[in-house]
């Protein structure tokens, strides 16, 4: 009994510097970075146009393990040609390995990509010869990469991201021309090459 008392008794007291160094080892960063995509088949499906395009965006990570991270991210491309402008973003889990100056990481994020004007160029209900109007659209996608980090002085983060960024495009009714009705589009996915380098802040 006296000794079932004592490991209770120093668990107790062991809890609060487990927890403290737990604490310790988990870190915020956020960030800002540029980054280009581009975008396979963007206006067809014959697997020949391509669109690309720069961006701006914000990120956050949550160091939840030594060897995990959540990553999410939100990019706003502000010029996209056909496509009007686009919102991408990502949240997902980042693993790798931190060494004293340098990580190195592989990441899978699940995400979307919204396109303020659809890239296959469907109407609006209302759309009309004289007044034509593009639809937006929301479509799934997944980024799939590598990272590079450099850890500069003063919790600075300098990195770059290596993707292949993959669209899964839904069904879709094309109008291509006024004068006859919509063509049913199938479903497909591209595989799109996409880099970004930015910088954070560790807190």
């Amino acid at each position: 009994m006296m000794v079932t008392k004592s490991l209770l008794v120093g668990l107790l007291l062991t809890l609060p510097s487990l927890a403290s160094a737990q604490r310790s080892e988990q870190r915020l960063e956020a960030g800002l970075f540029f980054t280009c995509v581009r975008l396979e088949e963007i206006g067809t499906t014959d697997h020949g146009g391509a669109g690309s395009s720069a961006g701006l965006g914000g990120r956050v990570v949550w160091r939840l393990l030594r060897y995990l991270d959540v990553d999410g991210e939100l990019v706003v491309h502000p010029n996209a040609g056909v496509s009007g402008h686009r919102i991408q973003g990502f949240l997902g889990a980042k693993a790798g390995v931190r060494f004293s100056k340098v990580g190195l990481f592989a990441k899978v994020r699940p995400g979307f990509l919204y396109f303020s004007k659809d890239p296959f160029g469907v109407a609006t209900p209302d759309s009309t010869f004289f007044h034509p109007q593009s639809a937006h659209s929301l479509e799934p996608a997944l980024d799939l990469g590598g990272v590079l980090e450099y850890y500069a002085p003063n919790g600075l983060v300098v990195r770059f991201d290596l993707a292949d960024t993959i669209v899964e495009y839904n069904p879709r009714a094309v109008s291509v021309s006024q004068f006859l009705p919509p063509v049913s589009m199938a479903g497909f996915s591209t595989r799109n090459r996409q880099w970004s380098l930015g910088v954070g802040k560790r807190f």
